[in-house]
């Protein structure tokens, strides 16, 4: 009988870094068996969905509060998928509030947890690492710092390295340069609003208008470029740029390719922040949310810095612009400033190299799939720790 991993991711980065690993994991072992929550990418490598991710897009502590029938409802089936298929181990991929039940629940069956991709604890205090040591049995750290930090917690756990370093050098952005008709003159600027609906509702609005004031001051050429995520309704984002004062044209994915092309990116808080920040495209950070959210989270967030490039260089390389800040005048002049060479950025291609370098990662998903299998064929957290 063939063995079975379960993977469970909940957003659209971690679909990403879980079907980097399924592939990893069938390239370890063929035969392997792999089903579990992910998108388009997952599916692509092989792993059977439950569900698909687009169903969990939520952002926010109000936000899975309102919609919590309906993620209790996914959770449940969830749950139930695992009681069925009995893995012989279950990866977790971020999306710690809903992930850690399954993993309480997994471990409570006596199947190997391993977290991958851990959540962000180390912003949030001391409760949720309790939590978290109950529920897994070790942690594949994608950031360095982080195998300190668990280890303090006396959670087992291994730096796998960064699996976005993987994917940094792939992709040839030739090909959509041509197709998107643009000029090597052309200055363009890219909008990354989210990959989750909730966040697009929030920002999006805010990205157009900003560009609209950018496009008055340029007296060049300027082209808006939009990746639209796989987990974002498409009549979404159409409606919002049927009503835009400037022509913002739209891909399916082609982030990273996009982000190539880019003078400047505008980028909701989160990994397509990385993702920029390691390939040298300077960029304006944004993050909202609804008001509860807000006012919750400011006093729960332990870290002074929201962005992943500030928090891993370790001051402020890119604007961060939160809550009530992200208005399209702060917005277009953050990059105006970064298109008129203002934005300090031998301090931000320093330390982009240095981050980049301090990831590794270049083998992240096979690491990470070793490790996976290792704790499968010892029924515990075999090497991690």
């Amino acid at each position: 009988m063939g063995r079975r991993v379960m993977i469970f991711a909940g957003e659209a980065s971690g679909d990403m870094y879980g079907g980097r690993l399924a592939r990893a994991l069938r390239e370890c072992r063929p035969g392997i068996e792999l089903s579990g929550i992910g998108g388009d990418e997952m599916a692509a490598a092989g792993v059977r969905l439950v569900t698909h991710i687009r169903d969990l897009s939520v952002m926010g502590i109000w936000e899975v509060i309102r919609d919590l029938g309906r993620l209790r409802r996914i959770l449940n089936l969830a749950k139930g998928s695992i009681r069925r298929e009995t893995p012989d181990a279950l990866v977790l991929i971020d999306f710690f509030r809903f992930n850690i039940e399954l993993g309480r629940a997994a471990k409570k069956a006596g199947i190997p947890v391993i977290y991958y991709v851990a959540p962000k604890l180390w912003a949030w205090g001391e409760g949720r690492v309790h939590r978290l040591r109950r529920s897994v049995d070790g942690v594949l750290a994608i950031f360095p710092f982080e195998e300190e930090f668990y280890r303090s917690h006396s959670v087992p756990v291994t730096f796998v390295g960064n699996p976005l370093v993987e994917l940094l050098d792939m992709g040839d952005p030739s090909p959509l340069m041509a197709q998107l008709g643009l000029h090597p003159e052309d200055t363009v600027i890219s909008l990354l609003p989210g990959s989750r609906a909730s966040e697009v509702k929030q920002l999006l609005p805010a990205f157009l208008a900003a560009a609209e004031l950018v496009s008055r001051e340029l007296d060049r050429r300027v082209r808006f470029l939009m990746p639209l995520a796989h987990t974002v309704p498409r009549n979404l984002v159409d409606d919002m740029l049927a009503d835009a004062g400037v022509v913002v044209t739209l891909t399916e994915g082609e982030s990273r390719n996009l982000l190539k092309l880019s003078s400047v990116a505008l980028v909701a808080s989160g990994t397509a922040t990385l993702e920029a920040f390691l390939l040298g495209v300077p960029q304006v950070v944004a993050y909202r949310t609804s008001w509860v959210t807000s006012f919750i989270g400011r006093r729960l967030i332990r870290i002074p810095r929201i962005s992943l490039p500030n928090i891993l260089a370790g001051r402020d390389v890119v604007e961060e612009l939160l809550q009530e800040e992200v208005m399209p005048e702060r917005l277009a002049r953050a990059v105006l400033e970064l298109l008129s060479g203002k934005g300090h950025m031998d301090d931000y291609l320093d330390a982009s190299r240095e981050v980049r370098q301090s990831l590794k990662g270049e083998e992240a998903s096979t690491l990470a799939a070793a490790a996976v299998l290792e704790a499968m064929d010892s029924g515990a957290a075999g090497r991690l720790g």
